[in-house]
């Protein structure tokens, strides 16, 4: 459910084929070093911070026969090991994850689901998040008896189905095992294996939770399909990588396991996992070149054919029709009668509209900027809240798209969640997130104050419980139901917002006494409420609401919920606009702009005329959430009860125990290549990831020495202390050897409310140097003599990735230190300052440089030197600068040192996924782009009392592949292949010529 771990686990793989390195990023699941809670059942080991307690006591009575349904659904026999789960309360949304790496473990970042997302359906957030990720466990850890030998060997990351599986297929199962097996047949315990193998009309209510049941989710699918959109099964099991590709695994792979267990019974899911236990890669899930696949094995019909059969099914289930007959084309020049005119196009954020003016977050560009709509459409647009009279702005001249020059206000990130235009005060009322000093993700509201451009914190906003939704269905108090994103009307002080009720999310409001209602429409899928709109001479009985809604197995349209002297009533447009219509708002009585769909993750902001676009309305009614199940779920409410969320009475006498760092001992054991070295790396950290270790052993082929290191690592909160050691040779005129131990403590801050980071840290080392270093005196440590340093770090960034091909990281960062460095021999040492700065984008530009200013500390192109009257000898700090490979032989310490590098990128050739080359024997690589690149690299240093310069200038083509291999098609392996040139290489004694292979992964 959530990519990152899942990621890690693929870099991991790559890494064991590609013998690449691999760097791994600790996340904090626990924001302090509080002890977490631990209960433990027959099969697992399950983990909460006291705020979860509760939750923790509910999982534990519903985990262990949850397993042991999966477990006899897929025919796989429990291991005798416990399963450790960590629950979470630092971040704001629903996620999750399981994963081998470094050890197998699943954690779930507990939340209520958001009504706008992709989980809404979750009523039971804890049971839905646990039953998806615990079908990966039991998915990916079936081995055949020579993979389980080399898991015991190497640990719980290898796995054959990650090498066997498409991405589509790990997640699809998990999202049908989350649609079709049912909820409330796992908590009670009642299911049979028929029900559990999984009838897909499971009814409403519980039985309708998970994302093939939800029609706003799988319309990503529809929506690809309506415009002609056919992409494979690795395309949608990562090869396709453009922002918002993350979701087409759990689609797409959901329907096509739906697919899968209706054209050959459920039974069909356990023999495609079991068949790719074996892990013969030699066959592959789809076959190479000379050989049939699982896939085509089992189901006897080859894999492009059933997948254009899937494709067909698809399409057959959706109610695509809807699209021809939307009426007249859009026409993006506004010619078209009742048309949408497209304004912007990009990849647009949250949107909100006032006083004739368009707010937008551009995601690409991070900025939050105004449109005026006056301008686009050739006249005044109104505003809202009180701010235009009712009917303004109809038969509106054509917008000319090519004028608009929309106004950057400030700096944002997609984070932002609503924009909410204040008439009173003439500013915008933001919902984003900041991050507290123990790295929570807290919802907060800030007011931008349009004419002094200044952005201000108002408060915190309250944050739902999970299960609030499971809550909403008891017979209980109406103020059990949470509003979300609520927009107070400035007339009434009621607030208007997004309720979840079982399945369902509904608009509702809250009325000033206190008292929560939803309106009484069945549940058709609504996704969003607009703001509300009135005009200025509209009575306080009179607002207007947009809606996105999606009608069965359609695409989203528009529906407006109104208020016209007292009485509510509801249209729903005829027409359904190519690409859907997300998240609209009202510029004035008769336009709305919404968001639409376009491909490979592109949006639009689209201006459209409703009038004579809407349905006859039909009247609505308020009521209580138990009024609205009564009404529209009777078999639901009828079948709830307190029985569905409280803890078994067994589980309240288990014993909760107090520990700090679970699993910290599970280890992976990767083989590892960097450079010229090579070992065997061993990986772990605690179940929370706020204690983390690694230990590495191997060969350095450079020096023809050992290596070895060590590093642990602490965090809690926004502190990190590390502390690392390492023995390895050094290659300068002879062998050196260098034993250091170090440590730093870092305090990181993320600025507000553009996501900058600011980090200030302390660092030591210390190290002992052996001038000469025989191989056979690795176990006789004799140091000629002892450095050390200590220094103060200052670092800030501001980068990011762009969303668009070929991905490049946009933003600048600035660094600087001030270190002493120290020798045990007489003379040697002194202070240096160091700093840095890079620039990012298509043209690239970073400079580095360091001084000694008062002698004792020199610096060469791959090295850093304790220099004393001519004589030098080695640091115990690392270069403040990147190793200058083309003049990394040249060993003249100078007093100080400055390296800069530009680099443009000349081309990106984008493949299309779909250059794939298929191979005998073994998997099939595809090729997703291609990008050159051309630079200028320069030192300035001192040789011989002089100033001087060393430059080279620079060619690299990078081939961006995939292997067609499991879960690492989503993996991007990058081939380097660079040429450089030294352009003073008579001088400093190299070789004028550097040819350079690089092989990496990225994710």
């Amino acid at each position: 459910m959530c990519a990152k771990k899942d990621r890690l686990v693929r870099a991991a793989l790559l890494l064991v084929l590609l013998a690449c390195a691999l760097g791994t990023a600790y996340a904090q699941f626990l924001g302090s070093l509080e002890p977490v809670l631990h209960v433990r059942t027959d099969f697992f080991d399950i983990y909460a911070p006291r705020s979860l307690e509760s939750q923790a006591m509910r999982l534990s009575s519903f985990a262990d026969r949850t397993y042991v349904m999966l477990c006899e659904f897929f025919g796989v026999k429990a291991p005798d090991k416990r399963i450790p789960v960590l629950l979470s309360d630092t971040q704001y949304s629903l996620n999750g994850y399981t994963t081998l790496y470094p050890s197998n473990r699943i954690v779930i970042l507990l939340a209520s689901a958001d009504p706008r997302s992709q989980l809404a359906t979750m009523q039971d957030e804890l049971s839905s998040v646990f039953l998806h990720e615990l079908v990966h466990y039991v998915t990916l850890n079936e081995r055949s008896r020579v993979w389980l030998a080399a898991s015991w060997l190497l640990g719980d990351w290898v796995a054959p189905e990650v090498w066997m599986m498409p991405q589509a297929m790990v997640e699809g199962t998990a999202v049908w095992a989350e649609s079709r097996l049912g909820e409330e047949a796992l908590l009670s315990g009642a299911a049979t294996k028929e029900k559990a193998q999984g009838a897909s009309d499971t009814g409403a209510g519980l039985s309708r939770g998970g994302r093939l049941n939800d029609l706003a989710a799988l319309e990503v699918v529809r929506l690809e399909r309506a415009r002609g959109q056919a992409r494979s099964l690795w395309e949608v099991s990562g090869l396709a990588d453009f922002y918002g590709a993350g979701s087409l695994p759990y689609l797409y792979g959901g329907l096509f396991v739906d697919f899968l267990s209706e054209r050959f019974g459920p039974g069909m899911l356990a023999r495609l996992w079991h068949a790719s236990a074996g892990g013969n890669l030699c066959i592959g899930f789809d076959g190479t070149l000379t050989s049939k696949g699982v896939l085509e094995q089992e189901t006897g019909t080859a894999p492009p054919q059933l997948w254009q059969e899937f494709l067909a099914w698809v399409d057959e289930e959706s109610a695509l029709s809807d699209t021809r007959e939307a009426g007249p084309p859009e026409d993006l020049h506004g010619g078209g009668t009742g048309g949408a005119r497209e304004l912007i196009s990009g990849y647009v954020g949250a949107v909100g509209s006032g006083d004739g003016l368009l707010y937008f977050v551009d995601l690409d560009r991070r900025g939050l900027y105004a449109l005026s709509l006056g301008s686009a459409v050739g006249g005044a647009v109104g505003g809202h809240n009180n701010d235009q009279e009712d009917g303004a702005g109809e038969n509106l001249p054509e917008p000319i798209t090519s004028a608009l020059r929309p106004e950057r206000l400030l700096v944002v990130d997609g984070t932002l969640r609503n924009i909410f235009f204040n008439g009173r005060f003439g500013a915008l009322e933001l919902d984003w997130i900041r991050i507290d000093a123990q790295n929570r993700q807290i919802p907060a509201r800030y007011r931008y104050d349009i004419k002094s451009r200044s952005l201000t914190y108002e408060y915190d906003l309250p944050v739902p419980a999970p299960g609030n939704a499971l809550v909403s269905l008891q017979d209980k108090s109406r103020n059990d139901i949470f509003l979300y994103d609520p927009w107070e009307d400035p007339e009434t002080s009621i607030r208007y917002g997004l309720a979840r009720v079982g399945t369902a999310v509904l608009p509702a409001r809250q009325l000033p006494q206190g008292c929560l209602e939803v309106a009484g429409i069945p549940d058709s899928a609504i996704r969003w409420l607009s703001p509300g709109f009135r005009g200025r001479t509209e009575s306080a009985d009179s607002v207007r609401f947009a809606l996105s809604t999606v009608p069965d197995n359609g695409l989203s349209r528009l529906a407006v919920l109104e208020e016209k002297d007292g009485t509510w009533q509801l249209s729903v447009a005829r027409n359904v606009p190519s690409g859907g219509l997300h998240q609209p708002v009202f510029t004035d009585a008769s336009h709305i702009v919404y968001r639409k769909a376009k491909e490979d993750g592109q949006t639009a902001l689209c201006l459209l005329d409703i009038y004579g676009q809407l349905s006859s309305p039909v009247p609505v009614a308020w009521l209580s959430p138990t009024e609205w199940v009564a009404r529209y779920a009777p078999e639901v409410s009828a079948a709830v009860d307190g029985s569905q969320f409280a803890p078994a009475q067994h589980a309240r006498t288990l014993r909760l125990r107090p520990t700090m760092f679970p699993e910290l001992f599970s280890t992976s054991r990767l083989p590892y290549a960097d450079g010229s070295r090579v070992g065997l790396d061993f990986i772990a950290c605690d179940l929370t990831e706020r204690l983390a270790w690694t230990a590495f052993a191997g060969w350095d082929f450079a020096t023809q020495r050992p290596a070895l290191s060590a590093d642990a690592q602490l965090a809690a909160g926004a502190w990190r202390f590390r502390v690392n050691a390492a023995d390895q040779g050094v290659s300068t005129s002879s062998v050196a050897r260098r034993t250091t131990g170090g440590a730093t403590l870092a305090w990181t801050r993320t600025l507000l409310p553009s996501f900058q980071g600011l980090s200030v840290n302390l660092h030591a080392a210390f190290a002992g140097v052996q001038n000469n270093y025989a191989a056979g005196g690795f176990f006789d440590l004799a140091p000629d003599y002892y450095a050390w340093t200590t220094g103060l770090g200052l670092d800030f960034s501001s980068t990011y990735d762009s969303r668009t091909p070929p991905y490049d990281t946009l933003g600048f960062s600035l660094s600087g230190a001030i270190d002493y460095d120290s020798a045990s021999v007489a003379g040697f040492g002194g202070i240096s300052l160091s700093a840095s700065a890079s620039l990012n984008g298509r043209l690239r530009a970073s400079i580095y440089g360091a001084v000694a200013p008062a002698g004792g500390v020199a610096f060469a192109p791959a090295a850093r030197y304790l220099a004393s009257k001519g004589s030098s000898m080695l640091s115990a700090a690392d270069v403040p600068y990147p190793e200058y490979r083309e003049y990394r032989g040249f060993l003249s310490p100078s007093a100080w040192y400055v390296f800069g590098e530009t680099r443009y990128r000349l081309f990106s050739l984008e493949a299309g996924w779909g250059w794939v080359l298929r191979l005998p024997f073994m998997p099939s690589f595809a090729l997703r782009r291609i990008v050159g690149n051309f630079g200028l690299r320069g030192a300035g240093l001192d040789i011989g009392g002089r100033p001087s310069l060393l430059s080279s200038a620079f060619a690299a083509v990078d081939f961006d592949c995939a292997v067609l291999a499991g879960l690492a098609a989503e993996a991007h392996v990058h081939l380097t292949i660079e040429a450089a040139w030294a352009f003073q290489a008579s001088t400093a004694n190299v070789s004028p010529l550097c040819i350079s292979i690089g092989l990496r992964t990225s994710l």
